[in-house]
């Protein structure tokens, strides 16, 4: 076999691109440059420029086109929906400014270049987007939920956008297809129907597909593999850029694939390890160095990187001067905002072969595109490390739900889809978990019974979160220690009412033991089959002292998460005002009743198929039972912020029931 057979061979360039993704990165930390930046580099190195190691490899073409829409997919998928929620504005008004004035300095760069107009703006709006290629870097530091990262990823669809549709006017304009009109109201109804796959069909199938047939995990990953590719698909097809499909599908998919859910974790990895590397190597084989140091062509980059360069960074300037933003944030939004490369190289290559400019442009184009991921790498990494990870006081309720395990089939299966109805709102998890004290045989087979019956559950409510196998001195004990040592946000325990207790087999204790001195916040839930109608939050006088509102919070929280539309949240007998002064956070349409005597409100304001939520704190109030009996759905929730512990000293030190080093 000849060199250039051999070279022509697919296994070949597989094997040279594996190499670069292990080794560039490796090599480029030792000379303490970003990682991504041996991937291009050794990408241009091996490329039919240099070297020409790889003179034909088309299909490491097609991986880097999906690699780029999975790097935009993962950063949608990964979004906090709620940090971006909260700082929406910082989004919009950061995203219309990185447009704005990279696009109006590009276009008088090009203008002073001697660039017909059209071309001339066509090439503005290249700056306009950013691609998201140091988002990697942004996950690895935690910072998914900060303000300006938030602002960072929602502000991608914004900039695509505006580049899209510069890109369809302009190129619409020089071709003559469709009047400029009628494009408007094309792509419009391109970005509905884009809206409506992904934001409404996706999910209802992964949701039917995650709770029937898609039990496996390797389906599980396939699906959301294939919802990326066909949601590309549906965006190239009505006229839309596929990269904003792919972003669009990821915040659909959300709350379907959450953040600490193992196929979140293989989504990830099979991205990061394959797919976003081979698209950085991909672009790094476009790359000539010949070309791109002829003096025409730097002229050219060069004023068309200054526009980039002082419109990025203008615009992050007065982005945190505006929202109040400190240095680090101000300085990673413009390090990610800079770089250039997946809309950036489309619209060079559509431009090119509309005949709106030459191959001096497209060469300018690659010597920006090259610096903008250079100065993006080294940016990143100077900034990222110095943003402050945001804190939360308590983590909403819904983020990891631990459900111990006991009791019968029925209700476990009830208690593990009120654990889903909580969790799924915020993208939680579910974190089942089975306790044993003995390390007998048989024990230790019937625990691991009980994990198979549990996860079947789970794969049946479309989840893979998957259950825990603990074995401790004491239930007690290893309920603690699980529920510190996965983050937990709430402790979701099934109430025995028959026993008149709250699962005093589970703590060897006393209700006072249980709700006092839990490490995390905990609700006892005692369920009636069929679902309920209405939730119903008992918020009583008592309830504002200091000693009791931390549960009266979480209370309220849990009854907000439980209730919607087909399930109205009723309050009393204290009023949605009062509720809200206490720093409750409860929905606009909130009912409330007057009570005829605080005394008997729970028994006049609520009615059979209620769901009635009450905070307490060393116990639950009795009436809650009558209500269960009466045929009432009852929690009881409880939060004590003195009783969160740290797992600090030997368990052998602390009696059964009691608190690991109460603070």
């Amino acid at each position: 076999m000849s060199w250039s057979e051999l070279q022509a061979e697919p296994a070949f360039g597989f094997t040279v691109v594996a190499l670069i993704i292990v080794f560039g990165p490796l090599l480029a930390e030792k000379l303490r440059l970003p990682g991504l930046l041996g991937l291009l580099v050794m990408g241009a190195v091996v490329g039919p420029n240099v070297v020409d190691l790889l003179p034909s490899f088309d299909a490491l073409e097609a991986i880097g086109d999906i690699g780029v829409l999975y790097l935009i997919f993962l950063s949608g998928l990964q979004l906090d929906l709620d940090a971006f929620r909260r700082n929406w504005r910082v989004s919009a008004g950061f995203g219309a400014l990185t447009s704005v004035f990279p696009l109006v300095l590009g276009t008088v760069a090009a203008l002073v270049a001697d660039i017909d107009m059209n071309a001339a703006i066509l090439i503005g709006s290249f700056w306009a987007s950013y691609t998201l290629v140091a988002y990697p870097i942004i996950a690895k530091y935690g910072l998914a939920k900060n303000r300006a990262v938030s602002a960072i990823v929602g502000g991608s669809s914004i900039t695509d956008t505006v580049s899209l549709v510069i890109l369809a006017l302009i190129v619409g304009a020089e071709t003559g297809d469709v009047g400029g009109a009628r494009l408007v109201v094309d792509l419009t109804i391109g970005f509905v129907v884009l809206a409506l796959y992904c934001f409404v069909a996706v999910p209802w199938i992964a949701r039917w597909f995650f709770m029937g047939l898609g039990q496996e995990r390797t389906l599980r990953f396939m699906l959301v593999l294939a919802s990326l590719t066909s949601a590309a698909v549906v965006a190239d097809a009505v006229g839309v850029e596929p990269l904003i499909g792919a972003f669009f599908v990821g915040v659909g998919l959300n709350r379907s694939v959450p953040n600490a859910s193992p196929l979140m974790a293989v989504t990830e990895f099979f991205g990061n390890a394959f797919f976003i590397p081979a698209f950085l190597v991909s672009v790094g084989l476009l790359f000539d160095p010949e070309v791109m140091i002829q003096g025409s062509t730097l002229r050219l980059a060069i004023g068309f990187l200054a526009a980039l360069v002082v419109g990025k960074a203008v615009a992050a300037l007065v982005s945190g001067r505006v929202f109040r933003l400190d240095s680090a944030e101000v300085g990673l939004m413009f390090s990610v905002s800079v770089a250039q490369a997946a809309a950036t190289l489309a619209a060079t290559i559509v431009g090119l072969q509309a005949g709106l400019f030459g191959d001096d442009v497209v060469n300018a184009v690659m010597v920006v595109v090259s610096v903008s991921l250079i100065i993006t790498s080294l940016g990143t990494e100077r900034f990222a490390p110095r943003v402050v990870a945001p804190t939360e006081d308590r983590q909403p309720v819904g983020s990891t739900v631990l459900v111990p395990v006991e009791g019968d089939a029925a209700s476990m299966r009830a208690l593990l889809e009120l654990a889903d109805e909580i969790a799924t709102p915020r993208g939680g998890v579910v974190r089942p978990i089975v306790l044993a004290t003995s390390s007998d045989v048989a024990a230790v087979a019937a625990a691991r019974t009980a994990i198979v019956d549990t996860d079947r559950m789970l794969l049946a409510l479309g989840r893979d979160d998957g259950t825990i196998l603990r074995l401790d001195r004491s239930i007690a004990a290893g309920v603690q220690r699980a529920a510190v040592e996965s983050n937990a946000s709430l402790l979701l325990l099934d109430w025995l009412v028959e026993s008149d207790d709250i699962r005093s087999w589970l703590f060897g204790g006393s209700e006072s033991e249980i709700l006092g001195e839990a490490a995390v916040p905990s609700a006892a839930a005692a369920l009636r089959p069929g679902g309920w109608k209405r939730v119903v939050l008992v918020a009583r006088g008592i309830d504002r002292l200091p000693g009791r509102v931390n549960s009266l919070l979480v209370a309220a929280e849990l009854a907000a998460e439980l209730s919607d539309r087909d399930r109205p949240l009723l309050v009393g007998p204290l009023t949605p005002d009062v509720l809200k002064e206490l720093g409750c956070d409860l929905p606009e349409e909130t009912a409330h009743i007057e009570p005829s005597s605080a005394v008997d409100w729970l028994e006049t304001a609520t009615r059979p198929g209620d769901l009635v939520i009450q905070g307490t704190v060393l116990a639950p109030d009795r009436r809650l039972l009558a209500l269960h009996s009466a045929g009432r759905s009852v929690i009881a929730v409880s939060h004590n912020p003195a009783s969160e512990t740290r797992l600090t000293g030997s368990s052998l030190a602390f009696p059964v029931g009691g608190s690991i080093n109460p603070a």
